[in-house]
């Protein structure tokens, strides 16, 4: 699936689409980063956490691009010098359970360029959450998924913590999502 991945992104920089703790803790160098926005995907808390925001016994909730809506996130760009090292470590991080599926999305910067006109999209590689894995989540009460947030711990963290990263490093980017701000304030 990585080479695959890497043919696909074809000559020149790779751009990676961010949307969770990868647009605020990327773990690799990068030459640009700037918000964009997704269309036909949404930021969802869909995937059950075993390892980092909980355990087998009590997973955590983080979250997956999943289909329908739009997600406001953000592009990295990486040197294509460095495309390989940069798509070697996003799949050991992010693929080691299978739970999200590489896709190359189009993404709209939502600044714009030095003339002042809309910047265009770009093509960049995101992992989106499949529906099929046993660990994807169903729509759940807000309640329920709370619960679940205030209470999970993982490698990396508290649950709740995750979520505050996210929201807090999204709106130093000027990227707003109302539903992790509801979410942000319930916390």
């Amino acid at each position: 699936m990585l080479r695959e991945t890497l043919r696909e992104s074809g000559k020149g920089d790779l751009h990676v689409f961010a949307y969770g703790s990868l647009a605020w803790r990327p773990g690799f160098r990068f030459q640009g980063r700037w918000p964009a926005l997704v269309r036909g995907y949404a930021r969802r808390l869909c995937v059950r956490s075993f390892h980092y925001r909980g355990t087998p016994e009590k997973p955590g909730l983080v979250f997956g691009l999943d289909s329908g809506g739009s997600c406001a996130g953000a592009v990295f760009r990486a040197a294509a010098a460095e495309k390989e090292q940069v798509a070697r470590y996003l799949f050991r991080r992010e693929m080691f359970a299978n739970v999200y599926c590489p896709r190359f999305v189009l993404a709209r910067p939502l600044t714009q360029n030095k003339g002042g006109k809309k910047s265009r999209a770009i093509r960049a590689l995101a992992f989106v959450a499949r529906r099929e894995h046993p660990q994807f989540a169903p729509p759940m009460p807000e309640e329920e998924a709370l619960e679940i947030i205030r209470s999970c711990r993982g490698v990396g963290g508290g649950n709740r913590e995750y979520i505050l990263n996210t929201l807090s490093h999204l709106r130093e980017m000027g990227v707003s999502c109302p539903t992790l701000e509801r979410l942000g304030k319930r916390l």
